[in-house]
């Protein structure tokens, strides 16, 4: 059996359906073509994003890329779940601040050069300025989800969004050879429910991780909200701002500490409490990486 890529979704089309329209292009290109693609990457967040301005980076100077990528362009597509890329879209709250300096960007440690370093990013928004003025590393956690959405747009070209992967499964493409040398994805349109079957020689799975909730809580309860859902859904649980609600914030972290705080903006009049299992908050997370 012959891989046929071609039978999967259209970057290109949906990049169009999607209304998008996007000046800066990067290397990456979307090619027809009977052959298995050289990558699929599972998800379309910071990881594989990542992953992509590497790419791009690598094709930007051909004396530096792997020899495999001087014969020809790659053959790249990365799937997404979403509709359009997000990052923790439920925890974008006004005044949120980064955890991490702005110097471990999606490319400066790599390649403080690449047109993806947060620093090009605020130069092309005309915001370096008003950022140097600010005297921090920490930009605002909206800032840099638009940094994101800024570089993920030069890639819609090789992106599909509206794709669940249902699974991957190893291929033996040579007769007579135990050795894996090709990937059958099996992937899902949320729209439609259409089921296609995709080819790669190589596979990435960064889907990002999953909310936990505690088993004592109630699964889907509308006036139960996980931490990644707050910004998005905490005005349907709790619709008037004057109302004197009761709300307890669960958890010791600083997503709890920032909901916890944003909530007493939200609803002046209504009696919150922090309830934490340990003595104390949790200090923010310093690490160096």
């Amino acid at each position: 059996m012959s891989p046929h890529a071609h039978d999967g979704p259209s970057p290109t089309a949906q990049r169009q359906s999607n209304g998008h329209s996007n000046s800066n292009r990067s290397r990456l290109r979307h090619i027809d073509s009977d052959e298995a693609y050289d990558l699929i990457c599972v998800g379309f967040g910071p990881a594989n994003l990542a992953l992509a301005i590497a790419l791009h980076d690598a094709l930007e100077d051909p004396s530096t890329a792997p020899a495999r990528l001087r014969t020809r362009p790659p053959r790249v597509l990365f799937l997404e779940k979403q509709e359009q890329f997000g990052w923790h879209e439920g925890m974008l709250l006004p005044g949120a601040t980064m955890q991490i300096s702005f110097i471990k960007d999606l490319a400066t440690l790599r390649n403080p050069r690449s047109e993806f370093t947060f620093i090009n990013y605020l130069h092309r928004k005309n915001r370096l300025l008003q950022f140097t003025n600010l005297d921090t590393f920490l930009p605002q956690r909206i800032e840099y989800a638009d940094y994101m959405k800024w570089c993920a747009a030069w890639f819609e070209e090789v992106v599909v969004y509206g794709q669940e992967v249902l699974c991957v499964r190893p291929n033996n493409m040579s007769r007579g050879s135990s050795k894996t040398d090709c990937f059958q994805v099996e992937t899902k349109e949320t729209r439609t429910g259409t089921v296609r079957a995709l080819w790669a020689r190589d596979v990435v799975i960064a889907v990002g991780g999953r909310p936990s909730m505690p088993e004592p809580f109630p699964s889907g309860h509308p006036r139960v909200l996980h931490s990644s859902q707050f910004a998005s859904a905490i005005h349907k649980a709790l619709p008037d701002p004057s109302q004197n609600y009761r709300i307890a914030v669960v958890g010791g972290g600083q997503s709890a500490a920032e909901i916890f705080n944003d909530l007493h903006t939200r609803y002046p009049n209504s009696h919150t409490r922090l309830i934490i299992k340990s003595s104390a908050l949790k200090p923010s997370d310093d690490s160096p990486l």
